[in-house]
């Protein structure tokens, strides 16, 4: 078994949270200039996530509709 000695400093460079300041104002928050800086990958990611959504609850349509 090896010993490895962490600093005092590593550790609480390791455990402490780091806070970024967040401001979240909704008036400001919806405008178009906001939605221009979201990466075009975030719109895949949820496009597929509601087609997931949407074909999950057709599933659970038709199998309630076989069960009566």
């Amino acid at each position: 078994m090896k010993i490895r000695l962490v600093s005092q400093k590593q550790i609480k460079k390791a455990y402490t949270r780091r806070s970024t300041p967040t401001s979240l104002d909704l008036k400001e928050s919806f405008q178009m200039d906001n939605l221009d800086k979201l990466p075009k990958e975030m719109f895949q990611i949820l496009g597929e996530f509601l087609s997931f959504i949407e074909y999950v609850n057709n599933k659970e349509e038709g199998s309630h509709e076989n069960k009566q």
